[in-house]
């Protein structure tokens, strides 16, 4: 997201090939002299620790059929997220988009297959928010 000058930039911490978004660093960068002139590691230093994955029960192709068939699915990895309790679900994170203008991310429990999330892209000249 570019505002008033300035970049920021998220990092994620990945392992085992799942991005762990708990352990998001936020850099903020000027745009006119490079300059770092913010930097947020509170999710890092709050969340990270050692983490063993649990074993994939739902397949991308079984995680796929929560995906509405009103969206097309753009990409797949796989992710950590926090949830609103404050614990952490591995899923699956699609990146699909409903048309030319709305881009979504939606996220499958990769040991459940139930629905954890959906977050609304919103994306403009600046850079991209999630809602």
């Amino acid at each position: 997201m570019a505002q008033d000058g300035i970049v920021t930039v998220n990092f994620a911490y990945e392992t085992d090939g799942a991005l762990c978004y708990p352990d998001l660093i936020k850099v903020g960068v000027a745009l006119d002299s490079g300059d770092v002139v913010s930097f947020d590691a509170k999710g890092y230093l709050t969340a990270h620790h050692a983490r063993v994955l649990p074993e994939t029960a739902v397949s991308e192709d079984d995680a796929m059929a929560a995906v509405s068939p009103l969206l097309t699915v753009e990409g797949h990895r796989m992710a950590v997220i926090p949830s609103d309790g404050g614990e952490e679900r591995y899923c699956h994170e699609f990146s699909c988009r409903a048309d030319e203008d709305r881009r979504f991310l939606l996220y499958v429990n990769a040991v459940t297959g139930a629905q954890e999330r959906i977050l609304i892209l919103l994306e403009d000249e600046t850079g991209t928010l999630t809602v």
